[in-house]
């Protein structure tokens, strides 16, 4: 395994325990709509969003 994998898998795990210990709820305003979801759920939502963002420019 490469040092950039395991820091990658690093960061991975330590999001998914910040979202398990993350509660709450948040409402997500996207125009004119407004979504009420859990925080964690919200978070868990835009990390794969910015992981995408991510892998596509790269």
């Amino acid at each position: 395994m490469s040092k950039t994998l395991i820091w990658a898998l690093l960061l991975i795990a330590l999001c998914v325990l910040f979202f398990i210990f993350t509660g709450g709820n948040t409402t997500v305003e996207l125009f004119s709509f407004a979504i009420k979801l859990k925080t964690s759920i919200a978070l868990l939502i835009f990390t794969g969003i910015g992981i995408t963002i991510g892998a596509l420019l790269k």
